[in-house]
C-alpha cells in the first residue's frame, strides 16, 4: 500500500513537472521602421538577446512589425536584445510571389549594409516585461526609392 502512495506521489510529480518549460519568459513587441523618415515598405527585423533565442518579424507595407520568437507574435525574450534589419530587392510583394518553394534568394541590399549586421547596425532595444508596442527603429542613408 505504501508504495503504491509513492508511486501515485511520483507520478503526479512527474506530471506537473512534465507542464513546465525551460523557455524564457517573452513579451509582445511591435513598432515601425523608417527609412529616412518615411515607413520603409517591407523587409525584416531581427532582435537578438544577449542569450537565448532570437526574434524576428516580416515588415509590412505601412513600416509596422510584430515580433515572433517560439510561436507566431509572442514577441521576445525580456531584457536587452541587438537588433538588424534587412531589406532586400528579393522581398519585394512583387518577387514573393515569383519564387518557388524552399527558393532562398536574397538579392541587392535596398539598405545600407551595416544595418543588416548585429554587431554593425548600432541599433539596440530594451524589451520590458510588460512589453512594448511602439517601437521605432529609424534608418537613414541615401534617397531610396523601395520598387515593389
Amino acid at each position: 500500500m505504501q508504495f503504491n502512495l509513492l508511486l501515485s506521489v511520483a507520478l503526479v510529480g512527474l506530471a506537473a513537472l512534465s507542464g513546465c518549460s525551460d523557455k524564457p519568459a517573452v513579451a509582445p513587441v511591435s513598432g515601425k521602421v523608417t527609412y529616412n523618415g518615411k515607413p520603409m515598405p517591407y523587409g525584416s527585423v531581427g532582435f537578438q538577446p544577449a542569450q537565448g533565442q532570437p526574434a524576428g518579424a516580416a515588415i509590412q507595407p505601412d513600416g509596422t512589425f510584430r515580433l515572433s520568437t517560439f510561436a507566431e507574435f509572442d514577441g521576445a525574450i525580456i531584457g536587452p536584445h541587438k537588433v538588424k534589419v534587412t531589406c532586400y530587392a528579393s522581398q519585394r510583394p512583387s518577387q514573393q510571389a515569383k519564387k518557388t518553394p524552399g527558393e532562398f534568394v536574397l538579392g541587392e541590399s535596398l539598405i545600407p549594409a551595416q544595418y543588416t549586421f548585429l554587431d554593425q547596425s548600432g541599433l539596440t532595444a530594451e524589451v520590458p516585461a510588460e512589453g512594448n508596442d511602439s517601437i521605432v527603429i529609424e534608418l537613414s542613408g541615401p534617397e531610396k526609392t523601395f520598387p515593389q
